[in-house]
């Protein structure tokens, strides 16, 4: 168990930092910014993973893997959630499944792009539709639009 444990942290401390890192450490005029975890990956190795053709990898490795997939996606959309203005979800009704197949066609469209750029691409096509926050009771308030 704990040489597994330590194949699997190998194999995602090596998926996380062995892309290349942006040097910039926020948002800058060509709106460049720094990524951490699977956001910093490619959108070719998204692919890639998503087809199971990383090398080297077990079953067990690819389903570890899609769990912390799962949680940075989540991860993310709770941060918006929480730092755009007006916003409750930004997701709405969509499961991580329908979310996961918008990343892979954004990914293969723009293999060269971040998976982060694409999460952020697919936030910014979902926000017309976000349940927004009611200011005067700071609760949701249902979207006329659904």
């Amino acid at each position: 168990m704990k040489v597994t444990l330590l194949v699997i942290a190998t194999f995602l401390g090596s998926l996380l930092i062995s892309g290349e890192l942006s040097n910039t450490l926020a948002i800058d005029s060509n709106g460049r910014y720094f990524a951490l975890g699977v956001g910093s990956r490619s959108c070719g190795d998204y692919v890639k993973f998503s087809e199971k053709r990383l090398e080297n990898l077990t079953t067990e490795q690819y389903e570890i893997a899609d769990v912390i997939i799962e949680h940075w996606v989540a991860g993310f959309f709770t941060a918006h959630n929480f730092y755009v203005m007006d916003t409750y979800d930004v997701v709405g009704t969509l499961t991580i499944d329908q979310l996961q197949e918008r990343i892979e066609k954004y990914c293969r469209a723009n293999p060269n792009k971040r998976v982060a750029e694409a999460i952020a691409a697919i936030a910014q096509e979902l926000h017309t539709n976000r349940i927004r926050v009611d200011t005067s009771k700071g609760t949701p308030q249902k979207n006329p639009g659904k």
